[in-house]
């Protein structure tokens, strides 16, 4: 059990590591090349920032792959799908979902695209249902107490 132990903590120092080191690199990159990034190695490591397990890391990599996005128009193609899933891992579903439909109109038969707006169909549904849920809860709620103040309030009379 320890050693299965030693090997987990490991495996996240080795990982904590790689992210910060990768995180690192990009920041040194995006600011030393002012954000004119043509190598595809640039592209490789804002996506490898967006893949990564970190948050950090996630929102480094659409900060620098928007940029990429908006300066340079022959690379928006390849910042399309990466922008989406980075914006769905944060949460931010709106913003994924406009990149996605973004990518399915140049790619209508692109499968990763059509996947990743199937997940998000999903995880906006299932929240909306909890969103929904937890309102209809606090109505529920407001009415129980109303009514206990109510009954209160003719028992006094």
């Amino acid at each position: 059990m320890s050693s299965a132990r030693n090997t987990k903590k490991k495996d996240l120092t080795s990982a904590f590591r790689q992210s910060s080191i990768m995180h690192g690199y990009a920041v040194l990159c995006f600011s030393s090349l002012s954000i004119h990034t043509t190598s595809s190695t640039d592209a490789s490591l804002f996506q490898g920032l967006i893949k990564s397990p970190a948050r950090p890391d996630n929102q480094l990599g659409i900060q620098l792959l928007s940029e990429i996005f908006r300066s340079s128009p022959e690379r928006r193609r390849e910042c399309l799908y990466y922008l989406a899933l980075g914006n769905y891992k944060l949460g931010s579903y709106a913003e994924a979902r406009r990149y996605n439909e973004l990518l399915m109109d140049l790619e209508p038969d692109n499968l990763q695209a059509a996947s990743l707006r199937e997940l998000i169909d999903e995880k906006v549904q299932r929240e909306g249902l909890v969103g929904v849920a937890i309102v209809g809860g606090l109505a529920v709620a407001a009415g129980v107490v109303g009514s206990f103040l109510l009954r209160g309030a003719r028992a006094k009379k």
